[in-house]
């Protein structure tokens, strides 16, 4: 079983370009009333993100999408499947009519207490626990490649002018990389009795740093998920969402 909350909201945008999937729910809303709560009484269970760009409403349709193709298509609790069924996605993207526009994606597969976590893009899986959270999935990003060559540190990357520059996700602003034989990412985890899984737009995660999200949500995430939103809520500008998903 899987106890479930989770939240959205436009921002100061003009459009909600985000799109959230609840194991078979699809919401995608200017505005919502937080927290939303669902108990999914079974074992295995796909979460998921998404943040759209392109102009006008392509990126709310493009976000859009593929939580309907993730309805559609379904994920095994393998880390084999979920990639084939990106790269289906993908495709169908690059068939179905949109033209310049594409999307973050990040999520998790659970089976039990196991997750299988993934994303294309900067949209992000955190695991809370007592003592901190932990960054899971891996940002595809300008800056997150500076990071990775050692040039800035983690820490200063919540701070640097252009990591707003996404260098990956689904769509067609994406089939040369694609093409080219770039993957998501995809890693394998488990909770702990007291630990839980963040999934979220940058809508979170570029305007509070992790350390201020783990603060806030210490010591029952679930307890204290409304103040999470409370604090985004004073200092939020793009479109935001997110899902606290706990194994039980």
């Amino acid at each position: 079983m899987f106890k479930v909350l989770f939240c959205m909201d436009k921002g100061f945008r003009d459009y909600q370009q985000d799109c959230i999937y609840i194991d078979g729910e699809i919401f995608q809303l200017e505005y919502m009333k937080c927290p939303q709560e669902r108990k999914i009484n079974q074992k295995s269970a796909v979460f998921a993100v998404c943040d759209g760009m392109g102009g006008l409403s392509e990126g709310e349709k493009a976000s859009s999408f593929v939580c309907r193709m993730l309805k559609k298509c379904g994920i095994p609790f393998s880390k084999d499947s979920i990639y084939r069924v990106l790269f289906r996605i993908q495709k169908k993207f690059e068939s179905s009519g949109f033209v310049w526009s594409g999307t973050t994606v990040a999520g998790v597969v659970m089976n039990g207490f196991k997750g299988i976590i993934f994303n294309a893009g900067d949209s992000r899986v955190y695991k809370y626990t007592d003592e901190r959270l932990i960054y899971l999935s891996h940002d595809h990003s300008y800056v997150q490649s500076l990071v990775d060559k050692g040039i800035i540190s983690y820490q200063e990357a919540f701070y640097y002018p252009e990591k707003y520059i996404v260098e990956f996700g689904i769509g067609d602003l994406f089939s040369p990389d694609w093409k080219k034989g770039k993957k998501p990412y995809i890693v394998e985890d488990k909770l702990e009795e007291n630990e839980a899984y963040l999934i979220c737009t940058d809508g979170l995660s570029d305007y509070i740093p992790d350390s201020q999200i783990h603060y806030l949500l210490y010591p029952d995430p679930l307890k204290n998920f409304k103040r999470l939103i409370d604090q985004l809520d004073k200092v939020k500008s793009d479109n935001y969402s997110v899902i606290l998903v706990k194994a039980c």
